[in-house]
């Protein structure tokens, strides 16, 4: 049986299956890509793993600024109609962040007094069982009014690999929620079975995207708006990755940032952000993400929140519609 998914709306539930199903959330890793994680990425050079992961990216075709626009079209203006956000807002902005090593851990206070200057808020999903978890940062981050979010559990690529390991981790995973307060759950490389993840005790997940032909489970929700799927709401980032914008396209500056921005927001999506500190502090990039939040702060009518607060909207809403 399907997981059940839901829009605030009935009528083309044919073709939100075939986008949120056929599209590829439910993955499942292949005998290819199980012997390359158990097996060969361990043992791998970095040097030689980015040689690889170069050569696989070349060959990739990509939409022009991430905007697949199929889903929108298949529907139209039917449910753009109905996703007018909390106080007459036309969108909405949320930012989170993967925090994948202790480098990154410990930029979190550089990249957070960058936010507050902007007046923004965002989520930081931290590895509970990878690196030492400094209290006096977990508490910055939620004295300041921000979030914190679960990534996985030690980032290892194997959360996935069988419903065995996954069922071995829940248990830990939900340990680290309750511990951090956490009710948010994004999973590493994005990997994804959103059926498995019911098992969280979590009130969303984050772990899908609309777009991304780069990630090792490509696929895409064309959901640029929340929705339900099974007990929690799934919130698919919007923008790609800093990762794949500054090591995999090498770009220079935000224009495709911008540009799918401004799209998102005139079809009253979810400007959904991922980015890292274990990235944004290297070479420019903290300054490539200021400008960023500059860009940001001039859409109008934009409702900031965080990922929690849009996931306890956007239930109230599905309710009221339904």
């Amino acid at each position: 049986m399907p997981l059940n998914i839901k829009f605030p709306f009935s009528d083309n539930k044919n073709i939100l299956y075939k986008y949120l199903l056929e599209n590829g959330f439910d993955n499942h890793f292949s005998t290819k890509q199980k012997l390359y994680y158990s097996f060969v990425r361990p043992i791998l050079p970095v040097s030689l793993r980015k040689k690889l992961q170069e050569k696989i990216n070349s060959n990739i075709k990509w939409e022009t600024n991430f905007i697949n626009s199929e889903l929108i079209n298949e529907l139209k203006n039917e449910i753009i109609e109905l996703f007018k956000y909390i106080d007459g807002k036309k969108c909405s902005i949320v930012l989170t962040h993967d925090v994948e090593a202790t480098s990154g851990f410990n930029f979190i206070p550089k990249v957070l007094e960058l936010e507050e200057r902007y007046g923004f808020k965002s989520s930081w999903n931290i590895v509970p069982y990878k690196y030492k978890i400094d209290e006096g940062i977990i508490k910055l981050i939620l004295n300041s009014g921000h979030e914190i979010g679960i990534h996985g559990y030690n980032h290892d690529g194997k959360l996935y690999y069988s419903e065995k390991i996954f069922n071995q981790r829940v248990t830990f995973i939900n340990e680290a929620l309750k511990k951090y307060a956490a009710v948010g759950f994004r999973s590493p490389m994005v990997h994804r079975n959103l059926e498995w993840l019911q098992k969280l005790n979590i009130e969303y997940d984050a772990s899908c995207f609309d777009y991304d032909p780069f990630q090792p489970f490509p696929g895409g929700t064309g959901s640029i708006w929340p929705f339900i799927a099974g007990k929690f709401v799934e919130l698919p980032y919007t923008l790609p990755q800093d990762h794949t914008m500054f090591y995999v396209l090498k770009q220079k500056d935000i224009s495709i940032w911008k540009n799918k921005a401004d799209w998102v927001a005139k079809n009253k999506g979810v400007i959904l952000t991922l980015t890292h500190p274990d990235y944004l502090r290297e070479r420019n990039h903290l300054e490539l993400y200021e400008e960023l939040l500059e860009y940001l702060k001039t859409l109008e009518n934009a409702w900031y929140c965080l990922p929690k607060e849009l996931a306890e909207w956007w239930k109230g809403k599905y309710n009221y519609y339904c």
